[in-house]
């Protein structure tokens, strides 16, 4: 009798089923702008993995790479141009430009975090990094920030932030 309470215990136990059930945890708050007031989830790896292929593909000189990732044009915006840049994909020309000053470029990713506004339809990869600049043996280290914006998995934004290291 024990034994067929015992398999009746353990077969109970195997047959169970367990649910996992994702639950998106809104967080954070916009304070300026159309959106004010709502709060972000975290964003998709997919879009995580974008945004990081992309910062990697810039400093390896792969431009057909980030032409494949990128919206037929992309708006730029990094500090020292004052105001965003649209760029036409494809956009070897552009970036070849504003690489040509070296003679190559290093980056180390620190983090990067993907986000989603609640109700809307892109998400955006916060990526921060430091790049090492080379130039007739001379190093120029920034501390860079990208905030990578991602629709449909292509890039229709960068917006960039950067600050020398001491």
């Amino acid at each position: 009798m024990k034994k067929i309470i015992l398999l009746f215990i353990v077969a109970t136990f195997l047959s169970c089923e367990t649910k996992t059930v994702e639950v998106n945890k809104l967080g954070g708050m916009t304070y300026f702008g159309e959106n004010t007031g709502k709060k972000f989830e975290i964003g998709s790896e997919e879009s995580l993995k974008i945004a990081v292929s992309l910062v990697n593909a810039y400093a390896e000189g792969d431009f057909d790479l980030m032409n494949e990732m990128t919206t037929d044009t992309v708006f730029y915006f990094e500090p020292s141009f004052g105001k965003p840049i649209p760029v036409v994909n494809p956009a070897n020309d552009f970036l070849s430009q504003i690489q040509s000053p070296y003679d190559s470029i290093t980056r180390r990713i620190w983090n990067a975090i993907p986000l989603k506004r609640a109700g809307s339809d892109y998400e955006t990869v916060t990526v921060s990094f430091i790049e090492n600049r080379y130039k007739k043996g001379e190093v120029e280290k920034l501390r860079i920030v990208d905030r990578i914006f991602i629709r449909d998995s292509k890039v229709f934004r960068v917006n960039q932030w950067n600050g020398t290291v001491d």
